[in-house]
């Protein structure tokens, strides 16, 4: 009865873990738009106009709740002519939603009056405007009696700073000393970034100490960015792991945006390329999209899950990415109105296929633990693409949010990454230890096999030559007998071939191994081998049918193996069928030496695989062997620095083309010893077909 009460009991807490999770993250979302979307009556009851003395204000103005915008496709509209036009066409800046992505000009107006103040006739007061990536600023100082134009000045991230002018990480302008009066500020604007703007008013000690502040903490961020890109590439290319390779992408992405939003790239490189700060904060908001959904479709294993969902998500990140190519140009307004949205549907996916697939393998830690470090910040980031999109009022929880998370984001995957670090040194380790203990057990059974192939070696030849005196001496006898001695002497030569065959691998495979080289005729060589194979073996037709002189270092005994490996290959693949034998030199310091057979070929399937050890193809079932003659054949040729290849002729038959570098001056000197300024025959160039 306990025990039915535990099994329910914990089926009930599994039906409840993704509900839980689904309300947490519906928490979070509600949290979000509440702080997004304040009441709207603090827009309505904001104040119209702002007071200041003549050399500006004695502290920080928040323009943003006086100012009132206007987006517009008007050609010839001034700043004279926007103070005329009605309030009825504006509205409040203040937490309301910006006009997002826009190639239009967007017009900022507000009147203020200036009281007459001499206390600090010196003092001097600046006007700071944002966000840094906006291209084009022009703002006026306007008498609000005769439309003219007092004072005016051109900011942005494509203009160019004049040496007088201070510079900061936002736009700045020197405010006028002004006498007594109404007057209107406008502000137009034109970028092809998102359009987030604020301002504000500020005298100079203000500015002089939040610019500080300002660039340590922006500038910390980058450090810290930088550091976490570093460490993380460094890692995803050591362990070969795509999520954190994607992860490391991720970060540059980061380090790109928040250098083009924080203004160290206007700062530093607009003087240098007006399009400077364009290219890399839309160059950095591109490769974050495409980068964050393939990082997040690695790390849930969506590949596993769902393969068609897994690759449209990857060619979606590959177009985002490629979406960069128009940071410089008004295209990306486009590029961010196709993309962005997708973007936010894409990661709502993912956040709901993380939530299925712990669900689904149980792993309320790891999910939890993700839907923290990734979940929170990707619903950060919906909220600020809705925002840059204007869907969602300009404030600053919805302008802050992201960059909020996102460090919380790199502190936890940090400590993910170090887990997982420990993990996979915990398994290199026993990695380590299982290689070390693999490479024992290898050289002790080829130590065993070389024992043992040494001991069956001379048990082998006492049976061959003891079945060889009794055939001698039992010739009278019956051919039952005779045919008994002859399967004896069969079986015990298969046998001894097949001792000689592991012992050769074996010394091939040694560490220790090195060749006997000499330098030898290689047509007397072959001719040689070939004669005295026909004698041993006249039942086979081999023949050598061409053969070009050419000295050639080799190791006798090892090249005499791999050549009779080949040719007992095909005696015994291609039973009674014909094999010829030639060899050609050629002008680029090789010799080519071809084993042909006429029998029915290697099936395709087994070409690239008949010189691994112990393989043997489909047919080999009616064959003696272990899968070692081409094997061994094709370590002999690799030890002369030579290589070797297989192939089938198109009516059939074995090809095996053996390619041996050989002393070219060495063979000119023994040429012209013989034949005085001549050679036995001109190089030719070799054919790789087999037919």
């Amino acid at each position: 009865m306990i025990y039915a009460l535990g099994s329910d009991t914990g089926g009930t807490l599994r039906d409840i873990r993704p509900n839980m999770a689904l309300l947490v993250i519906l928490a979070v979302i509600t949290a979000g738009l509440i702080a997004a979307f304040p009441a709207m009556s603090q827009a309505q009851e904001s104040r119209k106009h702002f007071l200041i003395n003549s050399n500006g204000p004695q502290n920080r103005i928040d323009l943003n709740q006086f100012l009132t915008r206007l987006t517009t496709d008007r050609p010839r509209l001034d700043p004279a002519q926007l103070i005329t036009l009605p309030e009825t066409e504006f509205e409040a800046v203040l937490n309301t939603a910006g006009p997002g992505y826009t190639t239009r000009t967007v017009w900022y107006r507000v009147p203020f009056e200036v009281e007459e103040d001499d206390d600090d006739p010196a003092s001097l007061a600046f006007l700071e405007m944002g966000a840094a990536y906006l291209n084009d600023i022009r703002v006026s100082v306007l008498s609000d009696q005769t439309s003219q134009a007092i004072w005016s000045d051109r900011v942005g991230d494509r203009i160019a700073n004049p040496p007088e002018k201070v510079a900061s990480l936002k736009h700045i302008s020197q405010w006028p000393k002004l006498a007594p009066g109404h007057y209107w500020l406008t502000i137009a604007v034109r970028t092809n970034s998102a359009h987030i703007f604020n301002a504000s008013l500020s005298p100079e000690a203000v500015i002089l100490t939040n610019a500080g502040h300002d660039t340590f903490v922006k500038g910390s961020y980058i450090g810290l960015l930088i550091i976490a890109f570093g460490v993380y590439l460094t890692f995803g290319i050591l362990s070969r792991d795509r999520s954190v390779n994607w992860y490391a992408c991720y970060i540059f992405s980061l380090l790109l945006v928040h250098l083009g939003t924080s203004g160290f790239a206007q700062l530093f490189l607009k003087n240098i390329w007006p399009l400077a700060s364009d290219l890399i904060t839309g160059t950095g908001a591109a490769l974050s999209f495409g980068s964050s959904v393939a990082m997040w479709a690695y790390i849930i294993r969506l590949n596993r899950y769902a393969p068609i969902v897994f690759r449209v998500i990857m060619g979606f990140a590959t177009l985002a990415i490629l979406g960069s190519i128009t940071a410089t140009t008004d295209l990306y307004v486009y590029f961010a109105k196709l993309f962005f949205f997708p973007n936010v549907c894409v990661l709502v996916t993912l956040l709901g296929y993380l939530i299925y697939i712990g669900y689904r393998e149980k792993r309320l830690i790891s999910v939890s633990f993700y839907l923290i470090a990734l979940g929170i910040p990707t619903i950060a980031a919906i909220i600020y693409l809705l925002t840059l999109l204007g869907i969602l009022p300009i404030n600053g929880f919805t302008t802050g949010v992201y960059s909020t998370s996102s460090a919380v984001h790199l502190i936890m995957i940090a400590i993910a990454m170090a887990n997982r670090t420990r993990k996979v040194a915990g398994l290199r380790a026993e990695a380590y230890q299982s290689s070390q203990r693999a490479n024992q057990l290898a050289g002790e059974q080829r130590t065993f096999i070389t024992m043992l192939s040494h001991e069956f070696r001379t048990p082998l030849a006492i049976i061959q030559r003891s079945a060889e005196i009794l055939g001698l001496h039992l010739r009278n006898e019956p051919p039952a007998v005779h045919n008994r001695l002859a399967t004896i002497r069969t079986n015990a030569g298969q046998l001894s071939g097949l001792v000689d065959a592991f012992l050769t691998k074996e010394t091939l495979d040694s560490a220790t191994f090195s060749t006997s080289r000499e330098p030898v005729a290689i047509d007397l060589f072959l001719s040689d081998l070939i004669s005295r194979r026909r004698r041993e073996t006249p039942e086979q037709n081999v023949n050598l049918i061409n053969s070009e002189f050419a000295i050639v270092e080799i190791d006798r005994i090892l090249l005499e193996r791999a050549m009779h490996n080949l040719i007992e290959n095909a005696r015994k693949y291609a039973p009674g069928a014909s094999v010829w034998v030639a060899c050609n030199r050629s002008a680029n310091g090789y010799v080519y030496i071809r084993v042909v057979d006429d029998g029915p070929g290697i099936p395709p399937e087994d070409l690239n695989k008949v010189s691994n050890a112990f393989y043997r193809g489909k047919d080999s079932a009616v064959t003696q062997g272990v899968g070692l003659g081409l094997h061994i054949t094709n370590r002999i040729i690799e030890a002369h620095k030579g290589t070797m290849s297989v192939s089938v002729g198109e009516r059939g038959g074995t090809t095996v083309l053996l390619k041996l570098p050989y002393n070219h001056d060495a063979t000119v000197q023994k040429t012209n010893e013989v034949f005085p300024g001549l050679s036995r025959k001109p190089p030719s160039k070799p054919s790789d077909r087999g037919r």
